[in-house]
């Protein structure tokens, strides 16, 4: 007979909601302490918290064909994509993208990465003296440019502010949507549902259009939407419907660029505080670079730039939380999880727990050199999830993150405005709020 997982205190109707509320980063860690599984009822939902990494491998790894993807909430948005769908019709897609993500592939992508990093430095070098930059809608900016190069081959800069505003949006209300008691369908006319379907509409319709641009331009580029467009099922030889098509390129526009811009945002905020490990990401850039502007051959010298943008992922993971659901009845360290419950895993909790990370708190990128890492439980750490699920986009984001950190710290250091205060806010990715406002300093 399986234990039932322990259960916090809670109040009736909205379960542990307001605490969720109030700060719902601390919630979830500290009710991480109160056992291996934890039962959480959040309104009228129930879930169930795991962090150790026996349990994490187990859900995301062991026995992942009975913890499936359920996102039917953000499927408004994002269709039935390669973010939201399981079974057959997930891996047909997953193997359709995967060259996309090849690293020979990723590699024929890195001038495009740093030639949009030097746009934005040569408009950095005309802004005032002294006048601060909100660095992360700077970040924004620049992965939304190079995502819509590298994976579509063309340019919605026109756009990009608005498309960024949009896309804040969508995902503040799918915020509100998992941690209210009480869920509005979408089709009431309320003033949030209608915005919503306006910012939505936006976002289908920029898509549509780049669709529409490739289809009448006939052009053939080593990119995601001509393997798309191309792609043929076996036997029938049926290609991808239109509809198909966008649900892809949403889930790659919107995931190719927020979590790296939301990765490098903490790394500015850190190196801002670490003076030593700055100097120290110097010095190597120094060492290595002399100067110019980091390539794809680099990346293998770029060690101590690595560990940092590693240790930044383990403190402020932009994937904060993933949620999966149990098809049939199972065990979690030695408690009962009834089919069909829903399985909430956190690397920002595991990230933290101290009996893989002493002092988790502290900001040190040592605890990535190779002889840590082997000794270290593999899923102790998974930013990027693990498994057959894990994120297709995973190499792409971190040799994005590491030529842009290179190419753009030789030039300045970013400094935070004194007294200004940031704190990381759980959205879909865990943001910078109320921004990162930071004065630039040449080098």
């Amino acid at each position: 007979m399986l234990k039932t997982p322990p259960k916090l205190q809670s109040y009736p109707f909205v379960g542990q909601l307001p605490g969720v509320w109030k700060d719902p980063l601390r919630f979830f860690v500290e009710a991480a302490t109160h056992g291996r599984v934890v039962q959480l009822d959040l309104g009228p939902s129930r879930f169930y918290l795991i962090h150790h990494p026996d349990d994490v491998k187990y859900v995301l790894q062991d026995n992942q064909k009975n913890f499936v993807k359920a996102y039917d909430p953000i499927k408004p948005l994002f269709g039935d994509g390669l973010l939201t769908s399981n079974g057959e019709k997930w891996l047909r897609h997953r193997r359709l993208m995967q060259p996309a993500f090849h690293r020979t592939q990723i590699a024929q992508m890195a001038g495009v990465m740093t030639a949009a990093t030097e746009t934005m430095l040569a408009r950095w070098a005309a802004q005032p003296t002294g006048k601060p930059l909100e660095i992360s809608s700077e970040m924004m900016l620049l992965t939304q440019t190079i995502i819509v190069r590298t994976m579509f081959s063309t340019d919605v800069s026109a756009n990009a502010e608005r498309i960024g505003a949009a896309f804040d949006y969508l995902l503040a209300y799918f915020n509100r949507f998992l941690f209210s008691p009480i869920h509005i369908p979408l089709d009431w006319p309320t003033p949030a549902n209608r915005r919503f379907k306006r910012e939505r509409d936006f976002i289908t319709q920029t898509v549509y259009a780049i669709l529409a641009d490739r289809r009448r331009s006939g052009r053939q580029e080593a990119d995601l939407l001509s393997m798309l467009l191309a792609a043929r099922e076996e036997g029938d030889g049926r290609g991808l419907s239109d509809e198909e098509i966008r649900d892809e390129i949403i889930t790659i526009f919107l995931a190719g660029h927020e979590t790296t811009a939301t990765l490098l945002s903490w790394t500015w905020y850190v190196l801002s505080r670490q003076p030593q490990i700055l100097s120290r990401l110097e010095d190597e850039l120094a060492r290595v670079l002399s100067g110019r502007t980091p390539t794809f051959d680099d990346l293998p010298r770029l060690t101590y730039t690595r560990l940092v943008l590693d240790e930044t992922l383990r403190l402020y993971p932009p994937a904060w939380m993933f949620v999966r659901t149990a098809v049939a009845d199972d065990e979690l360290g030695g408690y009962h999880v009834p089919a069909g419950a829903s399985i909430f895993l956190s690397p920002y909790v595991t990230h933290r727990l101290p009996e893989f990370w002493p002092e988790p708190e502290t900001f040190d990128p040592e605890r990535f050199r190779p002889e840590a890492v082997e000794a270290r439980h593999k899923l102790a750490y998974f930013p990027f999830a693990a498994g057959p699920r894990k994120c297709i986009g995973d190499q792409f984001a971190l040799v994005e993150a590491t030529l842009l950190l290179a190419t753009i710290a030789q030039r300045y250091r970013l400094k935070a405005v004194p007294g200004y205060r940031v704190r990381p806010t759980p959205l879909a990715t865990l943001r910078p709020r109320p921004g990162l406002l930071m004065t630039l300093e040449k080098r």
